[in-house]
């Protein structure tokens, strides 16, 4: 939340050569105007309108963390609309999975652990982008394993567009996508990593379990740095799951 499309790039540019991208600020984010409610139903609205606007077919919704939140919505509320989904570093329901962690700062040092959530907590309360960039910045050891892809993360927000009201934003209505997820027959994509600790990979494994079609893309470690909330770690596998599907 708050920040805006740039986030994906430069790796998002690694598919240009084979698809069309279109990075969207969600209403209330980056560079879009505000939304007519701070809802999973009204982002979702926003989505299929673009995507109407557009005249998109045979395209693919990927939702990125809140995004992914998003783009369960999408699937609930206009199913049929998106020809596939990928979500990264989400859920599909508010009820947690079996085996999530009650404590997601679990394995942080202590004096690290406290300034984190001192950080989330400040989310709320922030009413200037130069408030919402240093939230963000304060927040990255939550999201990033090691100091050296502490650095890289924060390299990457450098450039963003902040909009501190979308951070502090309450989200009006919960998200119940599992049966949606079950009764839909397009290829669906769930990347998640061992290690991160914002979505915990049971959430993934749980909407690779739901969807028919279903597949898994776990950064597990196999590269440098086994971080999926970072998106310069899963597009190459994002790029050949698209070609088989």
């Amino acid at each position: 939340m708050g920040l805006d499309g740039s986030v994906f790039l430069p790796g998002a540019e690694r598919l240009a050569s084979t698809h069309r991208l279109l990075l969207v600020d969600l209403p209330g984010n980056g560079r879009s105007p505000a939304p007519e409610s701070w809802s999973y139903a009204a982002f979702a609205r926003a989505v299929e309108g673009l995507a109407r606007d557009r005249g998109l077919e045979d395209w693919t919704l990927l939702g990125h963390s809140f995004g992914g939140f998003v783009a369960m919505q999408h699937l609930v509320d206009f199913p049929g609309s998106a020809s596939r989904l990928i979500a990264s570093c989400t859920d599909a329901d508010e009820e947690p999975p079996a085996g999530t962690p009650e404590d997601p700062f679990d394995g942080l040092p202590e004096d690290v652990a406290s300034a984190v959530r001192a950080a989330f907590e400040r989310e709320a309360g922030v009413t200037t982008a130069e408030e919402a960039r240093q939230v963000w910045l304060d927040q990255v050891p939550f999201f990033a394993p090691t100091a050296e892809r502490q650095a890289a993360v924060r390299a990457m927000l450098a450039d963003v567009v902040y909009r501190p009201e979308s951070m502090g934003a309450d989200d009006d209505g919960e998200l119940h996508a599992l049966e949606a997820l079950a009764a839909t027959d397009i290829p669906v994509l769930a990347i998640g990593a061992e290690r991160d600790r914002s979505i915990p990979p049971t959430a993934a494994r749980r909407i690779v379990e739901t969807a028919p079609r279903g597949e898994l893309l776990m950064i597990d470690g196999a590269g440098h740095f086994p971080f999926a909330e970072d998106p310069e770690a899963y597009w190459g596998g994002v790029g050949e799951w698209l070609a088989r599907t």
